[in-house]
Parts: C-alpha cells; structure tokens; sequence
C-alpha cells in the first residue's frame, strides 16, 4: 500500500499529480499549519504568482479553518485565468470546463474550494487514485505523520524531493516500520497544472516525466514535498 500525501494546495504543480498518479491512496493533509504565503492560496501561472483572497485567520490556524469569499474568490481566480492562458494552444478543450469547475464552486472554506478544484483536474488527467483525509492522532510532525499512515496501514509513504529536508518525519517512520519512497518527478514547468494542461498535447506525458534513475536532481528548491 502506497501512501502519497499533500496539503490542499491551489491548482499545483505537476509534481502534486506525479505523486497521486503513483499511489495508492492520496492523503489530502487538511490539518496541517495554514501558510499565509503558501500554496493553499497561491499558484503560479506563466511564472507569475497569483494569490486568492482569503479571510484574515488567526495564527497558527489549520488549513481546514481558512475561510474565503466564494464570489470574490471565483472572480479572482477566474480573471487571472482568462488573463495568462486565454489563446493557449489548448484553451478552447480546457478552458471553458475550468472556468465552469470554478464558477461551480460555492463554500466559503478554501480547502473545500481548491478540493473541488483538484477533483476536476484529476478527471481530466484521467487519474483514479482515491482522495482521502485523515484526522492525525497525534500533533503534526513525525509522530503525528506515522500516525496518518498507519491509519491507512500504509506499508509505504511517496514522499516528494523536498521532503528530505524533513529529517525526523522519515525516523518516526522508519520507528514505524514504513518505508519511504521519493518522487522521481522531473518537472517541466513550476507553473500550475493549468500551463500543462493549456501548453502540451499529452498532459500526462508531462505528469509523469521522471529523472533518469539515480539523479538527485530538483527543479525548484521551494516546491512544497
């Protein structure tokens, strides 16, 4: 049983889908820490950041709990669309059935909103592997990882590069008895999934491009794990 986990991040990066393409199980981390300047609430499309506004929460606030204003939120996201892939070699397949995901969208909880989102990506993508949440039984953290996956008695977690960074998450699991598998990814852009879909005839090509085997390589030093 493969595990592969993410928090619910904004229309990601390839790298979000590679990791949910090669699990079994894909683990929605709604409960981890809200970053304010993070991928929850930001994407990047033709290398320009893009934010949605959020609702100001408290510190330390968990995912689940960011608020937005739908109307306001669905206007913004759908502007910037338009604006940077509107004449895309693709736009007239993909366009319009994003611009209908996200005028489709009515909640106020963000990670509701970008959920929605990833449920349309991942049809279109064609990919099949299960989306769950898991409540962790511990505080976040190693333990509190190892928990989440042995809930889905994981025998292995499909970590992204940058998740070697995390040194004492990958001893709870090995305490654990879990093995831990890194993505092999080799991204083509840093852009959202949205440039991929919008730029190349196989999307999924794109999805699952891997470095040959043994590289160490990364593209971006500051894509989330």
């Amino acid at each position: 049983m493969i595990v592969a986990g993410h928090q619910a991040d904004l229309l990601p990066y390839s790298g979000f889908w590679y990791k949910m393409a090669k699990a079994d199980v894909f683990d929605l981390r709604i409960f981890d820490r809200f970053q304010p300047r993070g991928y929850q609430r930001r994407t990047t499309m033709r290398g320009r950041v893009i934010s949605l506004p959020v609702i100001s929460s408290p510190r330390n606030s968990k995912i689940c709990d960011v608020r937005i204003l739908p109307t306001e939120t669905r206007d913004v996201l759908t502007t910037q669309i338009i604006d940077h892939y509107q004449g895309a070699k693709h736009w007239s397949t993909f366009g319009p059935q994003i611009l209908d995901m996200v005028n489709g969208i009515h909640t106020e909880h963000l990670w509701q909103f970008n959920l929605h989102l990833i449920l349309g990506i991942r049809e279109l993508l064609d990919i099949t592997t299960p989306i769950s949440i898991a409540r962790p039984q511990l505080d976040l953290g190693g333990e509190g990882l190892a928990s989440t996956m042995k809930q889905y008695n994981a025998t292995t977690y499909l970590s992204g590069t940058a998740g070697r960074a995390y040194k004492g998450d990958w001893e709870e699991l090995d305490d654990a008895g879990i093995n831990i598998a890194w993505s092999a990814h080799q991204p083509v852009t840093g852009d959202s999934i949205l440039s991929v879909l919008m730029d190349y005839d196989d999307p999924m090509a794109v999805v699952m491009s891997e470095w040959p085997f043994g590289s160490n390589r990364r593209f971006r030093e500051d894509q989330p794990a």
